[in-house]
């Protein structure tokens, strides 16, 4: 009796480890997700520490695939670093700003030293920059994203809801733009009235590329990081001081990632 009584308890006690085993590899798959926002539409998996980071929890743990660099010695809580997307809306965020020489475009006033220096290089490589959107605020981009809502649905064939939900992929809702934290400026060799970053010159985007960083400048939405950006803006330049541009640069990161290592 004691020997069937104690092989029994030992086959309740595999039968349990074993169903211990399958649950906790169930826990740790992880699943698909797409997920819709202001900034168009990406994918991320339940793992995502951050929906805009491209870390999951275990390259964090267990060492990121920026592990092996050495990352400034920076407070990323500093003014600079700021981080606006649809993953982090800031309502109410308004920096001091000041005039761009007289072009009625507004900068924080205290970059706008470093934004003069990059347009005058550009001026003196023999480039003529045209910057077309600088600082907006929270109010003045939920005009600009109402607008186009409303011209999208003005034929009937949208409602005005599913207006605002296109406009969405096209317009970043108010809250969620980097033209707000006053430190993102929109550069083309001329103006437009459609962005085709095809048709732009494309010495002078090298140029500007080759030099932004001296100047505190990163390209903030690169077109080979709309999965992580949400957008591809190859025009819209970025300040971030120049310790932390040099680094974003030499190593091939959006503002995300750069934001998402300190996190």
């Amino acid at each position: 009796m004691r020997i069937k009584k104690t092989v029994w308890v030992f086959s309740m006690i595999v039968l349990l480890f074993t169903l211990v085993l399958i649950v906790n590899s169930r826990v740790q798959l992880t699943s698909e997700v797409i997920v819709g926002g202001s900034d168009s539409v990406f994918v991320r998996t339940d793992n995502l520490d951050d929906p805009l980071s491209g870390y999951t929890k275990s390259e964090t743990s267990n060492g990121n695939k920026y592990a092996e660099l050495e990352f400034p010695n920076i407070n990323i809580t500093d003014w600079e670093y700021i981080l606006i997307n649809s993953g982090k809306p800031m309502n109410s965020y308004a920096p001091e700003v000041k005039q761009f020489e007289d072009s009625g475009l507004y900068f924080d006033s205290r970059a706008i030293k470093s934004l003069t220096a990059l347009v005058q290089a550009a001026r003196d490589a023999g480039f003529e920059p045209y910057l077309s959107i600088g600082y907006r605020s929270f109010s003045s981009q939920q005009q600009v994203f109402n607008e186009k809502a409303s011209e999208l649905s003005q034929d009937g064939t949208y409602s005005y809801e599913e207006a605002r939900q296109i406009a969405a992929e096209l317009v970043a809702k108010p809250g969620t733009s980097d033209h707000q934290t006053g430190l993102g400026i929109d550069i083309t060799d001329k103006q437009y009235d459609i962005y085709d970053y095809s048709k732009m010159d494309r010495e002078f985007f090298a140029w500007l590329d080759a030099h932004c960083a001296e100047y505190g400048f990163i390209k903030r939405y690169p077109s080979d990081k709309k999965n992580i950006t949400g957008w591809d803006e190859p025009w819209h330049y970025r300040y971030v001081g120049t310790e932390a541009a040099a680094f974003i640069s030499e190593n091939g990161l959006c503002l995300e990632e750069f934001v998402s290592h300190y996190s």
